[in-house]
């Protein structure tokens, strides 16, 4: 089993690192909804300790998106996001403390939104040719060229696969 376990988390590591920048973004929404789908359940639970794991999970992954955002050249649409993300934050904070699921479905719907619309941005990703004639992903200006753990550090340690 243990073995098994090694193979996916290798398999997942090599998917990440070798992802285009903007299916990193997906990846990160996909996580941030499951980890607030998680969050819901614990409260219905009345799991605290899950709840609050659940949320800070999420609230991380909202602050990893917040800071791959390029503000200088990313204009409206890198500051409102900007925006956004610190609203879903303090809008968590908020959720854990009063123990409001409504505010967790609020900040998910948010999300899926947003992660819809990053799945259309993938799925229609376009290319173009370098100066040598190789074919490479075209870069969101809204973002930093290094998008969100093109390392992989970063997404491996919220297990982001499913």
């Amino acid at each position: 089993m243990k073995e098994n376990q090694y193979f996916a988390n290798r398999y997942h590591e090599m998917n990440v690192n070798t992802a285009p920048p903007v299916h990193l973004v997906v990846m990160l929404y996909e996580a941030a909804i499951r980890s607030l789908e998680e969050a819901r359940g614990h409260m219905e639970r009345k799991d605290i300790a899950g709840r609050a794991k659940a949320v800070n999970k999420c609230s991380a992954i909202i602050s990893e998106l917040q800071s791959s955002l390029n503000l200088r050249e990313g204009g409206e649409i890198a500051s409102s996001l900007n925006r956004l993300y610190d609203y879903m934050k303090s809008t968590l904070l908020r959720a854990s403390v009063e123990q409001n699921p409504d505010l967790v479905v609020e900040v998910l719907g948010l999300l899926e939104n947003l992660c819809s619309a990053w799945r259309q941005i993938d799925s229609s990703a376009v290319v173009a040719t370098n100066e040598l004639g190789m074919v490479e992903p075209v870069r969101n200006a809204g973002f930093h060229e290094n998008t969100p753990a093109t390392d992989g550090e970063y997404l491996g340690s919220f297990s982001i696969s499913a």
